[in-house]
């Protein structure tokens, strides 16, 4: 991500929360983002909550899915899959696009039952997935579509924003994503028959009914608000950083950047690339050692989940957390009695995830300074060229 600038506006939008906490209206922040970004996006509503988890989670509870249950979700983050944890019920792993990294929708087909209630799909480092036939699956079995865009603020398909194509979407403002404010996000509701349903799940003294607190603070909402109309400069250098990343490669067989359909606009909070390398003689050790000497340590082997750094990269399924899934310590959700269904986390279930992540290179583009982004492109490039002489 570009360098991203913080100044007087956000001391005084965080004066402003201040000054407001007096009288208890600082919350009043919170609805003033919520209106900058519904504008923005021209969507029906928005809500802005505490972390990108908890707008993942929110619209589980508000289509009502609980134990017995099944929700469909990629196998290469694990955001999705503890979402719906939360809610006590069963992650059901779809396979993945070898080129795009993307949830494939042949595979969400696959893996329906008559225990399904939603897809949720992550629009992995910037690029959306094949929305049009997600939906398509979605609609023929009567199932609510959830976008994480966590990594694609701004990001189009078709020329429709990432986060306008299903009945859900959840968006992140953590530490490295387009728009920062240390942690928080927004959860945008395009289903009208929902919006009234988040209304009467408000947090307060007395809830509706039974709710989780996800709410946003007003400082990090004041933050948000001074930082939001910079956010498309910060998207363009991104867009240029990755470029200079692609180049880099060149025509190399040995690293296959992430290909963004022609529909995309991909706003790259991530550079990905397969690498192929093995198919002609040069290890994966091999090549991250010599990136690493060249001077590109910000390269990270795969996209390794967060907490499981140590182990071997692997679509998450194979991780404990998913493998041995006890939501809450009292075995479930798949040991519920409530549940029918057989839970799968064997190898082999999702065959293009288990051959694309642990050959995956990335890098997030992070707040560089100019001169640290030339190192890493440069380094990347005399990879290359090593390898190729």
């Amino acid at each position: 991500m570009a360098k991203r600038s913080y100044g007087s506006e956000e001391l005084s939008a965080i004066e402003r929360w201040l000054e407001a906490n007096d009288d208890s209206k600082s919350e009043l922040l919170v609805k003033d983002l919520a209106a900058e970004v519904r504008e923005s996006f021209n969507a029906l509503h928005v809500l802005p909550t505490n972390s990108a988890m908890g707008a993942l989670h929110l619209p589980l509870q508000l289509i009502g899915v609980g134990p017995g249950d099944e929700v469909i979700v990629d196998p290469i983050v694990t955001f999705a899959g503890m979402a719906v944890m939360y809610q006590n019920a069963v992650p059901v792993f779809a396979d993945i696009e070898t080129d795009t990294f993307n949830i494939s929708s042949s595979s969400i087909r696959e893996r329906i039952t008559e225990r399904t209630r939603a897809i949720i799909c992550t629009h992995h480092f910037g690029s959306a997935c094949s929305m049009n036939e997600i939906k398509a699956v979605a609609k023929e079995f009567k199932l609510i579509v959830i976008e994480d865009c966590a990594h694609a603020l701004w990001s189009t398909y078709n020329g429709t924003y990432a986060g306008l194509c299903g009945d859900f979407a959840a968006f992140s403002f953590n530490h490295r994503k387009q728009l920062s404010t240390g942690q928080g996000g927004f959860l945008i509701v395009n289903n009208p028959a929902y919006v009234e349903t988040l209304n009467s799940r408000a947090f307060g003294r007395i809830p509706g009914s039974l709710s989780w607190n996800y709410q946003m603070s007003g400082i990090v909402a004041a933050v948000a608000l001074a930082q939001w109309p910079r956010v498309t400069g910060y998207i363009e250098q991104d867009k240029a950083y990755a470029k200079l990343y692609t180049d880099a490669v060149g025509n190399s067989p040995l690293l296959i950047p992430q290909r963004i359909p022609k529909e995309n606009v991909s706003t790259y909070h991530i550079w990905g690339a397969l690498f192929r390398g093995d198919d002609y003689g040069v290890s994966y050790e091999s090549f991250m050692e010599r990136l690493k000497g060249f001077g590109g340590d910000y390269f990270l082997p795969s996209f390794i989940p967060t907490g499981t750094f140590g182990l071997s990269p692997s679509p998450v399924y194979k991780y404990p957390i998913f493998r041995e899934p006890i939501a809450y310590g009292k075995g479930c959700p798949v040991r519920c009695p409530l549940y029918k269904g057989r839970y799968n986390t064997s190898d082999g279930i999702c065959p293009n995830a288990e051959y694309v992540v642990p050959r995956l290179l990335n890098t997030v583009l992070s707040p560089l300074q100019p001169d640290r982004m030339s190192r890493y492109v440069d380094a990347l490039r005399k990879t290359i060229r090593y390898y190729s002489s």
